[in-house]
């Protein structure tokens, strides 16, 4: 079995912030699911959406070891799986955002406050979003993002960051240009 080296996870990070499902599924071959679950979740829901082959058999597998896992995130991200392969609807409406980008926020150890764009998934300081004239009064359209903390690895941020977006009632979904 490979292992994960500095090279394999940043081609992991990039297939996953394109949604390519084909370039994650290449990278995850071979390799183990547990150390990078919340990326290999991600990117085998991309493969699943293009019908890569063998997508099903390993996201099954990451299934299991989410199961088995229960860390931050993993139920979200286990729902998400389990509609990709077609079992069920995931109930939460999809927005084009950068789990990194929340999980930031989230850990932020000012406190921020940080919003959350709720049409194009933005993640930016308050002051920000009103100077650039944003609001334009439609609070509506956006979400604080309280400052929490968040766990230590990058797995467990990622998760920590899904499963405040699934409370909100949104899930991840890779950002076009």
């Amino acid at each position: 079995m490979i292992g994960w080296d500095g090279d394999a996870l940043a081609r992991l990070r990039a297939a996953v912030a394109r949604g390519d499902g084909a370039a994650g599924a290449a990278v995850l071959a071979g390799r183990p699911l547990e150390p990078v679950l919340q990326y290999a979740g991600d990117a085998l829901i991309a493969a699943l959406e293009r019908d890569v082959p063998g997508a099903g058999e390993r996201a099954r597998a990451c299934l299991a070891e989410l199961g088995a896992r229960r860390g931050p995130g993993d139920a979200e991200l286990a729902a998400e799986l389990v509609a990709a392969l077609g079992a069920q609807e995931s109930g939460l409406r999809p927005l084009p955002v950068d789990l990194g980008a929340v999980a930031a926020a989230l850990d932020d150890p000012d406190g921020g406050p940080w919003l959350l764009d709720l049409e194009r998934g933005d993640v930016l300081p308050a002051d920000e979003a009103v100077l650039d004239g944003e609001c334009g009064g439609d609070a509506g359209r956006w979400a604080p993002v309280p400052p929490v903390g968040a766990p230590g690895g990058e797995d467990e941020r990622r998760g920590a960051a899904r499963r405040w977006l699934a409370e909100q009632g949104l899930r991840p979904v890779p950002r076009g240009l």
